[in-house]
């Protein structure tokens, strides 16, 4: 494939923060941006100089002047729209939660296999340079044996109380929204869990608003996380191992340092230095992927997806929180995979 030619769906907040760092990438041409609004489409194609800007989202998805699209919508739109952009032959970068659930997601990965197209969640956590330290440190055992990640993302969005993340229409609530964060941190290592205990509070429009999880594996690991969209936090991570640990700035998500810390003191701390909040990382892997004839990412893949979501199914359904479409929870007492599950429920 020749240089790769992208397209945005949505110009909302993601949507603008990934076209800024589109620009530090080092392949591919930000070509199109299409949205409900004709004037938002303008607005934002003239704000980050894309030469085309559609008023429909099914103009981009059929355009031939495209071969990637960004999809960066609410999250109830995800499967609709990233189904289409398949059937059109189109490549996909989906933002998380790569859909509603773990069915939808099985879905479209086995569309995608069938029509030869690559498809990725857009988990740009992962690729941020920080955590690839992370990652290789672990590797070559600098912490000794892995046991335990720390990890939370919260914040307050009490004064967007009428906002997407308030709204179970289209998929709000914490934990899909940044919960999946620090779950997808403690799955990067461990896999997917053995054992889940939550404690959560569902607000008064009946999506999750904050939530303490503990995450368990027959191995013996642990993951104590936390996600919240009423409360604020400073949102660190924590590696800790036989050794030592690795401490991750704070936001962590998007840190750009890192700091080793070997049993008896000895510090090693490194800071990163890139351009924005890291979101070309995961457009480079995209394009790599593509010169690659590759229909997933190895660093990011269809079964990674479906892990995360698998666990936040098993988690929504304790605690009761479905979007429409979805079956209702078929109650405590029902054995889901044999999975071992503590839960809380409490209303705020």
């Amino acid at each position: 494939m020749n240089e790769v030619r992208w397209g945005i769906i949505g110009t909302g907040t993601i949507a603008q923060a990934f076209a800024e760092d589109f620009t530090h990438a080092k392949t591919g041409t930000l070509r199109a941006v299409a949205s409900r609004s004709k004037e938002a489409a303008d607005a934002f194609a003239e704000r980050y100089d894309i030469e085309l800007s559609m008023v429909d989202y099914y103009s981009l998805i059929n355009s031939h002047e495209v071969d990637v699209i960004y999809v960066a919508v609410p999250h109830s739109l995800h499967f609709e729209l990233t189904k289409a952009c398949i059937k059109a032959g189109k490549h996909v970068l989906c933002e998380k939660p790569f859909t509603l659930n773990e069915t939808q997601a099985q879905e479209l990965f086995e569309l995608a296999a069938k029509q030869e197209v690559f498809v990725m969640e857009a988990m740009w956590t992962r690729f941020n340079p920080a955590l690839e330290q992370a990652i290789e440190w672990v590797e070559e055992g600098e912490i000794g044996l892995l046991q335990s990640v720390q990890a939370s993302f919260c914040f307050n969005a009490t004064n967007q109380s009428e906002g997407r993340l308030f709204n179970k229409e289209l998929g709000g609530g914490a934990l899909l929204d940044v919960g999946i964060y620090p779950i997808f941190l403690a799955q990067q290592f461990f896999g997917k869990p053995d054992f889940i205990q939550n404690q959560a509070v569902v607000g008064d429009t009946d999506v999750d608003v904050f939530e303490q999880l503990l995450l368990g594996w027959e191995s013996g690991q642990l993951a104590s996380l936390e996600a919240s969209i009423i409360s604020q936090q400073p949102n660190r991570a924590i590696l800790s191992g036989s050794d030592g640990y690795i401490e991750f700035g704070q936001e962590w998500y998007q840190t750009k340092t890192l700091t080793l810390v070997k049993n008896g003191g000895a510090e090693h701390a490194i800071e990163f230095d890139f351009p924005g909040l890291g979101y070309q990382f995961e457009v480079e892997e995209v394009n790599r992927c593509l010169q690659e004839g590759l229909l997933q990412s190895p660093n990011h893949s269809w079964e990674d997806t479906l892990n995360l979501l698998a666990t936040m199914d098993e988690v929504r359904q304790d605690i009761g929180v479905y979007y429409p479409g979805e079956p209702e929870p078929c109650g405590h007492d029902c054995d889901i995979e044999h999975h071992h599950h503590e839960h809380g429920h409490h209303k705020h």
